[in-house]
């Protein structure tokens, strides 16, 4: 592996679709190529996996976040 920064969600997704497009376009599959194809894909899903699960333990504590601080602050129908 390359020491390039790793991509982010979208260009991954989009390099994923890109070695789809090249795996269905060929006639004749060149096998190393194809292995190289299938571990950068399998590489790139890992990537992705993993912004997907930080993403969402993000949005949990935003969330809880957001609810603690309504428990904390009443609305003005109870201050009445």
């Amino acid at each position: 592996m390359s020491a390039k920064k790793k991509p982010g969600y979208t260009d991954a997704t989009r390099e994923i679709d890109e070695i789809l497009r090249r795996i269905d376009d060929t006639d004749q599959i060149d096998v190393d190529a194809l292995a190289d194809d299938v571990e950068r894909a399998a590489y790139l899903l890992k990537i992705c996996g993993d912004k997907l699960k930080a993403s969402e333990v993000r949005v949990k504590e935003v969330s809880q976040r957001l609810t603690e601080e309504a428990d904390e602050d009443p609305g003005e129908d109870e201050m009445e």
